[in-house]
């Protein structure tokens, strides 16, 4: 059990290590021969579950302090890959491994065994691998191997399988062209296309994201680069500054192609002033006002702008909540029940979330075993009368182990 009592924050942090950059560039830096370095990779629980499924794909791994080894091009094994509770790992890791004309089982545990995984059947079929789930969930079976070819792909329930099968074709046995209907999360696609030229692929996307032409048989280029701060961890810094005194957070790339970086934006409506400053984006407290943001491209941003919301004048709605559903709880529902419980007055109705901005009570809340919940929850008590009290705080290690002790110790600066 964790408290997090109310007060102010004040002081400088590094951002965490960006898991979603992190995990694509292990599975590409296992599909090119030699040797690639990543640089703080950090110790997300989502991270090191990558890590383990390109080991168990036969990647070679050798860890030097903040610095991965990893000596790829070779994958030739098959057997049952473990992907923690990683939905993209699994998703995108199913592209990847069916490559080879081996059996796979691909499975984890906790909640991505809830998690819809049908979206990645009909493609894989479409490319020659033969596959299946339990009812439309984990694990997947399958066998390879995958072969280029024309290839349609549902974009509406997650881009986290597309992002697998841009990976994966490059190396496939013949061209590709992928035709997506009505993508969303936009931006992590072009995380993946930005990957994919750093490991020296190529391939030719329309403006809009619905169509890919790849060319088969390629080789990837090993990399020597650096894991991205990670801005999905860093909105709930940010937030906490805006909330409750002065944050800087380190390690951002003002350029990233990171969604969660619309964040700025979302600051700057609702009144904050965020700032860059020598080399950290600095966030002080502000005279918080309502606003209104649509979030379906950025839906990690839902738990964050939520918490900020509670403490903006006026009713703030946010666009995007029907992406909800499938993460780590049914997030939408789980941040009503325990904003509510805080004293915050919220709903959900159709694809809005709205929530009326006003004096917080705080108290014991639920994370619902979702890292993004309990770190919501926690910045949202700073400025409440009772702060916030939760068990179950160890979740946050699924992409911020640090945070509970990074935000101690902005109160200790304050």
């Amino acid at each position: 059990m964790i408290h997090i009592p109310p007060g102010t924050v004040a002081g400088r942090l590094r951002a965490p290590a960006s898991k979603s950059h992190l995990q694509r560039l292990l599975l590409a830096a296992s599909l090119a021969p030699g040797a690639s370095f990543i640089h703080r990779p950090g110790t997300s629980a989502d991270g090191v579950a990558c890590l383990g499924v390109i080991r168990d794909l036969g990647a070679r791994v050798r860890e030097t302090g903040e610095v991965l080894e990893i000596q790829g091009g070779g994958l030739s094994r098959g057997g049952n890959l473990d992907c923690g509770e990683s939905g993209f790992c699994l998703r995108a890791a199913a592209a990847v491994a069916a490559l080879q004309d081996l059996p796979m089982t691909l499975s984890g545990h906790g909640s991505l065994l809830t998690r819809p995984m049908e979206m990645v059947l009909d493609p894989l079929r479409q490319l020659g691998v033969a596959c299946s789930t339990r009812e439309g969930f984990p694990p997947i079976t399958l066998r390879g191997p995958l072969k280029g070819g024309r290839v349609r792909v549902d974009g509406r329930a997650s881009s986290q399988f597309l992002s697998g099968l841009l990976l994966a074709l490059p190396r496939a046995e013949g061209d590709s062209r992928v035709e997506v209907e009505e993508l969303r999360s936009g931006p992590y696609i072009r995380m993946t296309l930005d990957v994919l030229a750093a490991f020296g692929v190529r391939v030719e996307a329309s403006p809009a994201l619905d169509l890919f032409l790849v060319p088969g048989g390629q080789t990837y280029r090993p990399v020597d680069l650096a894991v991205e701060g990670d801005w999905s961890g860093a909105a709930f810094l940010l937030v906490a500054g805006a909330v409750a005194g002065t944050v800087a957070v380190e390690g951002l790339d003002p350029a990233s192609a990171q969604a969660d970086r619309a964040i700025l934006r979302a600051l700057e409506d609702a009144g904050a002033a965020p700032r860059w400053e020598d080399g950290a984006l600095l966030q002080d407290r502000a005279d918080l006002r309502a606003f209104t943001f649509d979030a379906t491209d950025c839906p990690d941003l839902f738990p964050p702008l939520a918490a900020l919301a509670c403490h903006a004048r006026g009713l703030t709605r946010l666009k995007g909540a029907s992406r909800l559903k499938a993460k780590e709880s049914d997030r939408a529902s789980a941040l009503v029940a325990e904003l509510s419980a805080m004293g915050a007055t919220l709903k959900v109705e159709g694809d809005w979330m709205e929530i009326e901005g006003g004096p917080l009570e705080g108290g014991a809340v639920d994370p619902h075993n979702d890292h993004r919940m309990a770190m919501a929850c926690a910045v949202a008590g700073l400025r409440s009368v009772r702060g916030a009290t939760m068990e179950g705080e160890a979740c946050v290690e699924k992409s911020y182990p640090g945070f509970f002790s990074d935000l101690a110790s902005l109160r200790g600066g304050a």
